[in-house]
C-alpha cells in the first residue's frame, strides 16, 4: 500500500462530492452512533449499510454521496464516495483507493459480449481506504449481497465480500486485470466531476437491466451460454420496450463484431 501524500486530518474533510455535511448523512451518521461511539463498530455499520443499501449500478457516477444514499443505487465509485463521507461524519478518517484495470475482463465472465465491446479497454474501480486502529484498511462495499448471492457461481469476481472490521475486505478481482494500485487518496471530485458519454446512455440503461435481471434470476442459471437468451426472455415478459430496444442494440454490435472479425482475417492474410 502506498503511504498517505497528505495527514490524517485531511481524511476527515468534506468536499464538494464528499458531502458529510448534508442533512441526509448527519441523520444516518446518529442512527450509527446511537448506543456506540467505538470507530471500529461505526465502520463495520458504514461497510454494511453502503454494501446492502446501494445497489451496485453502471454508468452515470457524476452525483455527490448525499444524491447516491438518496437514489440507493451507484457504481462502486458512487458506494465508495458514500462510505467515505458516511466514515468522515464519524471522525473516522477515510479515503479512496483507485485501481487502473483491464476493462472488459475485470468484470468477470458473466459479462455479455455485447457489452465488453463498448467497455473502455482501460476503466477504474474504486473502494475504499479506510484508518482504523492506527492502520490503513482496504475495503469495497461495490457489491450489493443480492447480487453478490445470485451471480458468485458464475463469476468468482461477484464473490460476497464480507469484513471484520480488521483485515483487508476487496472484490476477488483477477490480479492480472490490475494494472495499477493507487491510494489512499483524499479526494477523487476530479472523476465524480466527469459525466457520462452521450453515446453510452442505451448501452448503459440495458446493462442496469442486466444487473437487474441477474439480481434476481441469476441463481436459476447454471451455464454462462444461457445468460444472453435468458435475459432477452426475462426483457420480454418484464420490459417489452426495452426488448425491441435490446434486439436493436445487439444485433448492431454483434454486426460490428463480425464486421471487425473478416477485417483482421483480411488483415491476417496479408
Amino acid at each position: 500500500m502506498q503511504q498517505p501524500e497528505h495527514s490524517i486530518e485531511n481524511f476527515l474533510k468534506p468536499t464538494e462530492f464528499c458531502d458529510y455535511t448534508h442533512p441526509d448523512i448527519q441523520t444516518i451518521v446518529r442512527k450509527f452512533k446511537q448506543g456506540s461511539d467505538n470507530q471500529k463498530e461505526l465502520a463495520l455499520k458504514i461497510f454494511y449499510f453502503v454494501r446492502d443499501s446501494i445497489h451496485y449500478s453502471v454508468g452515470n457516477w457524476n452525483k455527490k454521496a448525499s444524491h447516491t444514499l438518496k437514489q440507493k443505487h451507484g457504481t462502486c465509485t458512487n458506494s465508495a464516495n458514500l462510505f467515505v463521507a458516511l466514515a468522515r461524519a464519524c471522525k473516522i478518517p477515510a479515503g479512496y483507493g483507485v485501481l487502473d484495470v483491464v476493462g472488459p475482463e475485470y468484470f468477470g465472465p458473466i459479462i455479455l459480449p455485447h457489452f465488453s465491446k463498448v467497455i473502455s479497454k482501460k476503466s477504474k474501480h474504486v473502494y475504499v481506504h479506510v484508518f482504523l486502529e492506527e492502520k490503513w484498511i482496504k475495503v469495497d462495499p461495490s457489491d450489493d449481497e443480492p447480487l453478490s448471492i445470485n451471480t458468485e457461481h458464475l463469476n468468482p469476481q461477484s464473490r460476497l465480500v464480507d469484513w471484520n472490521g480488521i483485515n483487508d475486505a476487496v472484490l476477488n478481482l483477477n490480479p492480472t486485470h490490475i494494472i495499477k494500485d493507487s491510494g489512499p487518496l483524499t479526494s477523487i471530485d476530479h472523476i465524480l466531476k466527469k459525466k457520462q458519454r452521450k453515446y453510452l446512455y442505451i448501452p448503459v440503461y440495458l446493462a442496469n437491466l442486466y444487473i437487474q435481471f441477474l439480481r434476481t434470476n441469476g441463481k436459476t442459471i447454471t451455464k454462462h451460454s444461457d445468460l444472453y437468451p435468458s435475459f432477452i426472455v426475462w426483457l420480454r415478459k418484464n420490459r417489452f420496450f426495452s426488448y425491441f430496444l435490446a434486439i436493436f442494440f445487439f444485433t448492431f454490435v454483434s454486426g460490428r463484431i463480425r464486421w471487425q472479425q473478416k477485417f483482421y482475417n483480411v488483415l491476417s492474410v496479408r
